[in-house]
């Protein structure tokens, strides 16, 4: 297939994309649904799970201070850096379960430390992530490498997915936990050799222009960026907790066991490949905006789709969600990749490195504060639980429904984004540098 060949790619980009690959069968095990579930069955509280899944995002502050010494140090050695040292707390979570005479408190604080200082870790390396990408891949064909890069990353997720409900099926004791872990801890191992193979494609002069410092009041004073940061935000505010508390209601509500829950939850990557496949031919000739809308309506039907579960509307059938799960996967691959694209032509090449580094912690805030956010609230409205008409009211209709209105109040700002530069050093003339560079 044309779409996983290597013709028309940049050199290394084989290496990029088995990288995606093991890295995504890594951390969909390690912060994904096998660790939610352990947690749950440690008896972890809605704000606990929503704690599990903000650690990652919320240290996306680490950016801005690796965004200083990028220039220095160089990208690889620095994502090669922060992977190596995270998948010794990977190798930590494998044998949590397997340590006897710890009790279910012990163990989720334990585990929590782990998934702590791997998400320090790899927060701090990946600042280096989208800058060596901007480098490596030129803008004429970002378009077609990102889907694809996306599809084996997700591709890696779905692996993760399907082998893990296969050792979870039935009743899961902690040696299927070990298990799953343990296939997370050998994936990140294969992951740090790609890493070796994927080259460094920058100069000297490229790395010190892109390490010059931009005050962040002017970043945030430049309208393509700041207009695609506030989009970015916002959908992470309202997607940031979904993947944790969908995982949660499946538990609780509709009592599906371990391993349905993580077979149906590979119907979201199944999706994702399909949508990447649809977008990836047009989406360098088409543009972002209009994919973005789509995904955007999408995503939002997803969820609606969600209420009308919680809501007693729909019954809670395996099909009905493997099929919200499958078209999420879609909405959000979609979204995924459009807005990776925006946001590699909206970045001027000097100071690029702060750029990446405000955006990503910037929207990482907004991942991050979201499912903690939703999760102190359904702990707060508790077993609320009676009927208004045909519909169930519980904190899960509650909580997919304002999702559903933050979902169409965002929609309406795509409008505003700009699409970016159609070359690698271009920046739009209506749009200049938003001040002279500070050496």
């Amino acid at each position: 297939m044309r779409f996983f060949g290597t013709s028309g790619y940049p050199p290394g980009s084989l290496n990029v994309n088995g990288f995606s690959f093991f890295n995504a069968l890594s951390f969909q095990i390690i912060l994904g649904g096998p660790v939610i579930l352990f947690a749950k069955s440690l008896h972890a509280s809605s704000f606990v799970l929503g704690t599990i899944a903000a650690l990652t995002p919320l240290l996306t502050v680490l950016q801005l201070v690796a965004a200083r010494f990028l220039h220095r140090a160089g990208y690889k050695r620095f994502v090669l850096a922060g992977w190596g040292a995270r998948t010794f707390f990977t190798l930590a979570v494998t044998l949590l379960p397997l340590v006897p005479g710890l009790s279910a408190g012990w163990r989720l604080t334990l585990l929590l430390g782990a998934l702590f200082f791997f998400s320090l870790l790899r927060n701090f390396a990946a600042g280096a992530w989208l800058p060596w990408i901007s480098v490596l891949v030129p803008a004429n064909m970002r378009g077609r490498f990102l889907s694809r890069d996306h599809a084996f990353m997700h591709l890696g997720c779905l692996a993760a997915l399907l082998v893990s409900a296969w050792i979870m099926a039935g009743s899961v004791e902690d040696g299927e936990y070990a298990a799953v872990f343990g296939i997370g801890f050998v994936a990140a191992l294969v992951s740090l050799w790609f890493i070796r193979r994927i080259p460094e494609a920058h100069s000297h002069e490229e790395m010190r222009r892109s390490g010059i410092a931009v005050p962040w009041a002017a970043m945030l004073r430049y309208p393509p960026f700041a207009r695609l940061l506030w989009f970015s935000t916002m959908y992470a505010a309202m997607i940031g907790s979904l993947g944790v508390f969908t995982v949660e209601f499946q538990i609780v509500r509709a009592k599906l066991a371990e391993s349905t829950i993580l077979l149906l939850g590979s119907f979201s990557f199944a999706g994702a490949l399909a949508g990447l496949a649809v977008t990836a031919p047009s989406l360098d000739a088409t543009g972002s905006k209009p994919w973005l809308r789509r995904a955007m309506h999408l995503m939002i039907a997803v969820i609606a789709g969600w209420l009308l579960l919680a809501g007693g509307i729909l019954p809670c059938r395996p099909w009905l969600v493997g099929a919200l799960n499958l078209l999420g996967g879609v909405a959000g691959a979609i979204f995924g990749v459009s807005s990776t694209r925006i946001l590699l032509g909206s970045v001027p090449v000097m100071g690029r490195n702060h750029f990446f580094a405000l955006f990503t912690v910037v929207s990482g805030l907004g991942l991050g504060f979201a499912p903690m956010f939703w999760g102190a609230l359904l702990d707060a409205v508790g077993r609320l639980d009676f009927t208004a008409g045909p519909i169930s009211v519980n904190r899960y209709t509650l909580y997919f429904a304002a999702l559903v209105i933050l979902g169409w109040w965002n929609q309406r700002l795509v409008a505003r984004l700009h699409e970016g530069a159609t070359d690698d050093t271009a920046v739009p003339p209506a749009e200049p540098m938003p001040v002279a560079p500070v050496e």
